[in-house]
This record gives C-alpha cells, structure tokens and sequence, in this order.
C-alpha cells in the first residue's frame, strides 16, 4: 500500500463517521482549487458495523437462555468479589489501629503477633485481587473456590487475632459478623448456594480455635472454664443468626437479578450481548425462541425514542429496507414497537467483516475482485433506487463481506438509517437546506454543500469504495472533515495510476473518474447504469 504523501499527520477518526450538520457554502474558498489534500492509507480503527457478529449453533433455545443468564451472572459475581476484594482489603489494614489500641490500653497480646497475622491475610487478599483482574477467563467453580477461600482465610485469621486478646471470648469475634455482612452486600446466590458459600467460611472460625485448643493449654483451659465457653456459644449463636439473615437477603437479591437477567428482552426477542452502537440505534445479537435463531436487532435508543425526528427516521430507515429483496441487501424479518414503546427491527445476523476492515486486513484488491465486489453493491443499490431509494451514506462501513455458500465476497449493502425514500410522507420535514447527511470520506459535491442529492450521489459513494478497493484510501484525505468537504467541492480526484505508482487500464481509470466527476451531469444517472458500465468493463 503506497501513500502519496507520508509526510502528513494521519487524517482524525471523525472522517469515517457520518454526520448531519449545516452544508459548506457553494461559494466556500477557504482552500484554493490547486491545494493538495494530504494523502495516506487510513490508521486501521476496528469497528463493529451493523452487523459485525458471528452465527451461534441451533441449539436448543430454553437451553441456550439459561447458558446466557448463568455467563452474565457469573460476569456480574466476578466484577462484585472484584470490587469486595479491594475494599475488603483496606478494612482489613485498616483495623491494625484496633490491633495498636489493644496492646496500648487492654496490654493484651504484641504487636508482632497481630501484625504477623494482618500481613498473612493482607497477603491472601492481594493473591486474590490479582487473580480476579488478570486477563485468564475464570469458571464458576474456580470462582467459587476463590470466593470461599478468601473469606475462610479471613475467618481462619480473626481466631487467631483472637488468642492475642481475650482467647474463645474475644470481641475480635465480632469480626465475622463484618465478614458476612460485608460478603452479603454483593451476594447475589439461591439459599443453597449462598449457605455454602456463607456457612464454609464462617465453620473456620470455631474449627480454628478448637485445633489450637489441641496444642495450646491456655486455650484448653478456656473452654473449661464456663464462663469463657459461655461467651463463645454466645458468639456462634449471633454468628448463626446472622449467616441466616444474610442467607436470606441473599436470596432475595438473586431472585431480583434473575428476574432482570430473563426479562431483558424486545419483544419476542432475548437480547445476549451488543455488538454495535451507533448515533441513533444500538444493534444487539438476540435470540429469537420461535425461529431458533439467533439474529441482529436494531433497537431505537431510549434517550432517542421520545424524539419526533429520531423515530421518524427509524420509521423510514424500516420502510425502505422492507421494500428491498435484492440478495445484496440485508435481509429485515421483523419489526415492530414494543408495549413499552420501544421502536425495533430484526435483521439477518451475518458471518464477517466489513469492506474498511477487510481492505485493512488483505490490502488493496486487484482489479478483477474489486470490479466484482462494487458490481454487487450496485446491483443492490440499483434496486433501491428503481423504488426511489437513495442510500446518502455509501462508505466501506456500510458494506459487509460474507460468504453465501460457496460464494465468497458475497456483499450486504447495510444501513438505510439516513436514506432518502422518495413519495414518502416519513421524509417530509427531516431534510432541510443546506443541511449534510453521509460520511466526509464518501461524500458527493452536492451533498458536502448541502444540496439536493439523488441517485448520481450513491453513484458517487460506490466510485469512492472502488477507490478505496484498489487504492488503500478514500480518494480524499484531510486534517479535518471541513478540509475533506472543501476537496469534495473543489480538488480534482487523483489518478489511481498517480496512487498506485504504476499504470491502470485507461477504462477503469475512465469509469471511476465519471463515477466521482464533480457534476452529478457528468456521472452515470444512477446504480443501474453504473450496474451495467462495470459489467461490461468485468467481461471485456
């Protein structure tokens, strides 16, 4: 991939996103017609396009809901020991001064034995802490075990902070009352689970004294003394009490979340995970019970969906995808607004990349590859415009690269959410004068100074993706969007022969120059033309 200059700083990621804002005047000057245009390969900026996602297997699909909510609900258990552990540590260097006060005032214990035993379990919390933030996928089992462990180590440490201070009747005791709640307050576990998780640790603690009392005569003789053994029943009741109470809640914040993990859905669909995001709308991969399948939902977004405009252009980006059947364009099955008045659409879930991403991970296309790949994005723009249909935002974002069979480079126009339908009553009032709609990079004339657009503009848009096929880059690059606008407007197109550094078939270099001719006159009329011109250019 050859730039034409390598001296400019690389254009800003802004130029490959589509805007609508106020259009350059038609008289714009602030660059002269000769200015060059800083030319080099876009940075590689991965992106999710509309679609961007993989197939899941027809599996069962009560099986495959359950799988979902136990991953998320491992998710959310990890991301809250995570957090637990963290502030779990602090407190617990933060009681050392409990420890300075008792060897202080109480002259009970040393130093060196309750600071022997905070650097133990201080140790143990930060082992943990990092298991919990490394990369390393983690199971529910091994979580598990982690879980347990920390809070049993924990547990196995305030019995032995209490042999400095008060043996079996130790106030330290009432440190696992601060263990439970303090687990509890993250704990989201049916009560079976949560009395395992619970009740182990705190088993740590009487089992922890009675070993010493093994090997240790003064504790030995602790609990043979009834009033010592009378105050420690009395701690392990308060214990039980409160692993009980904390069992409870427990379950009760369970049952909230699962409730929450299961009725996040649209409609008939269970959404899974996001997989785009945009200005507008937000695309999720769903799953839908009745067709077993998974697919890719649109959904307005909610701080969208009580604007007039918004739902509006949603309406018409719905009503001119269900008026196209072309194979090239993605396929919608569904559409609808919920009770809860939120505006979706199903689409087709596709296997693959888009054409930025496929140009950034293969290079430059030769030529045969690229005249087939822009072919089958007009033969599917061609049909839009034949029902009026003008897409105003053609850009390799916008076009995805899949297989169909044994087909590769089969293409899937995408995206109508800025189109213009034509005869539509949903586009009266949603496009004014002189405002722009599309992507700087990709971008007519007409469009960049705020003009009528039609057909010729979608023209221009696939002549811009040929370029950037066969080239690496859009046939304009810039600073800024203002600076690539004003060359839309203003600068020649460069030569692909200039670009590439070798020459180009005179024809080719004809029909891309026509495509991106500054006067829509002088383009071909529409996809359907240019449909056949690359035709005849593919067989010659």
């Amino acid at each position: 991939m050859k730039p034409a200059a390598s001296s400019a700083p690389p254009p800003p990621s802004g130029l490959g996103h589509t805007l609508e804002c106020t259009g350059l005047s038609p008289n714009a000057s602030s660059l002269p017609p000769s200015a060059p245009i800083p030319a080099e390969p876009l940075p590689y900026r991965p992106s999710l396009s509309s679609l961007v996602s993989t197939t899941g297997s027809e599996q069962d699909g009560e099986a495959r809901q359950v799988e979902r909510i136990e991953r998320e609900e491992l998710v959310s258990d990890l991301m809250r020991l995570r957090f637990l552990s963290m502030i779990g540590g602090i407190g617990w260097a933060s009681f050392f001064i409990q420890d300075l006060m008792v060897v202080r005032y109480s002259h009970e214990g040393t130093l060196a034995h309750f600071a022997t035993i905070r650097a133990i379990g201080m140790a143990i919390i930060i082992l943990v802490i990092v298991r919990l933030r490394m990369r390393k996928p983690i199971s529910r089992r091994e979580l598990t075990v982690v879980d347990i462990g920390i809070f049993a180590v924990t547990n196995a440490c305030i019995a032995m902070l209490c042999l400095g201070y008060g043996g079996i009747a130790s106030r330290y005791a009432q440190g696992i009352i601060i263990t439970l709640v303090s687990r509890t307050s993250v704990l989201a576990a049916h009560w079976r689970r949560g009395l395992f998780l619970l009740g182990t640790p705190v088993l740590f603690f009487p089992v922890a004294l009675a070993t010493t009392a093994v090997f240790d005569e003064q504790v030995r003789a602790q609990f043979r003394d009834p009033a010592a053994l009378s105050l420690f029943i009395q701690n392990l009741y308060v214990h039980a009490l409160t692993l009980g109470m904390c069992v409870w809640g427990g379950h009760g914040n369970w049952t909230m979340r699962r409730q929450l993990f299961e009725s996040r859905s649209i409609g008939k669909y269970a959404l899974k995970r996001r997989i785009g995001r945009g200005g507008m709308g937000e695309v999720w991969l769903a799953y839908h019970s009745g067709l077993k399948r998974d697919v890719a939902l649109k959904i307005l977004r909610q701080e969208q969906d009580s604007d007039p405009t918004a739902v509006r252009r949603f309406e018409q980006e719905v009503a001119a995808m269900t008026q196209l059947t072309h194979p090239n364009t993605v396929r919608i099955f569904d559409h609808g607004v919920t009770e809860d008045g939120i505006w979706y659409y199903a689409m087709e879930l596709l296997e693959g990349v888009n054409l930025r991403e496929f140009i950034e991970q293969s290079g430059p296309l030769e030529l045969p590859r690229a005249l087939r790949i822009a072919h089958r994005i007009s033969r599917a723009l061609a049909e839009a415009h034949a029902r009026g249909i003008v897409h105003r935002d053609v850009k390799p974002e916008n076009v995805f690269i899949t297989r169909a069979g044994n087909e590769p480079d089969f293409v899937k126009v995408l995206d109508f959410g800025i189109a213009k339908v034509g005869g539509s009553k949903l586009t009266d009032g949603l496009t004014r004068t002189g405002a722009i709609f599309g992507t700087p990079a990709y971008m007519s004339p007409e469009a960049a100074r705020g003009a009528e657009v039609g057909t010729a503009s979608d023209v221009y848009g696939v002549g811009g993706l040929l370029f950037f096929m066969l080239t690496g880059r859009p046939p304009f690059l810039g600073r800024s969007a203002t600076e690539v606008l004003l060359a839309q407007v203003q600068c020649p197109v460069p030569k692909l022969s200039d670009i590439l550094g070798y020459e180009v078939r005179d024809e080719v270099e004809h029909l891309v120059q026509k495509c991106l001719a500054k006067s829509c006159d002088a383009r071909y009329a529409d996809a359907t033309e240019l449909s056949n011109a690359i035709s005849e250019l593919r067989y010659r």
